[in-house]
């Protein structure tokens, strides 16, 4: 009996042995893969840092970008040029604008008021059929 356990003990260091010299034989490969892992993480982080300041950019465009935005700007654009044209007209009747100025200046700030309020109007109906469009109830 004695012999059988050293005889089982011997295989097991042989076996023991074995498998050191097979996990000695992988380290390299297993030191390669850390490293590459490393590179990888890095590259993800880096990755990850770029998309963040992607979509904040993207969130920031979105915000000066919308439609609400838009016709905000229109609205405010019309708004100018209503009142540049009601001037013209204030100058025109004090006598501070001669009459060929103030047709020209005037038939152009009427023309840029006509065409803002056509792209706002335009740009609300968009917008209320979009929202139409969107809600089940209406």
């Amino acid at each position: 009996q004695f012999q059988s356990l050293q005889l089982e003990r011997e295989m097991c260091l042989a076996s023991n042995c074995t498998l050191a010299r097979v996990n000695l034989s992988l380290r390299p490969r297993l030191e390669d893969g850390k490293a590459s892992l490393a590179i990888k993480y890095q590259e993800l982080q880096e990755i990850r840092e770029a998309c963040w300041d992607k979509q904040q950019r993207l969130e920031a465009y979105l915000e000066n970008w919308s439609p609400q935005s838009a016709l905000g700007q229109l609205q405010a654009k019309l708004d100018a040029s209503e009142a540049e044209s009601e001037a013209q007209i204030e100058q025109f009747l004090a006598q501070d604008l001669p009459l060929d100025s103030f047709l020209e200046s005037f038939c152009q700030s009427r023309t840029r008021s006509h065409i803002c309020r056509t792209q706002l109007e335009k740009l609300q109906e968009l917008l209320q059929k979009h929202r139409v469009g969107r809600d089940p109830a209406g």
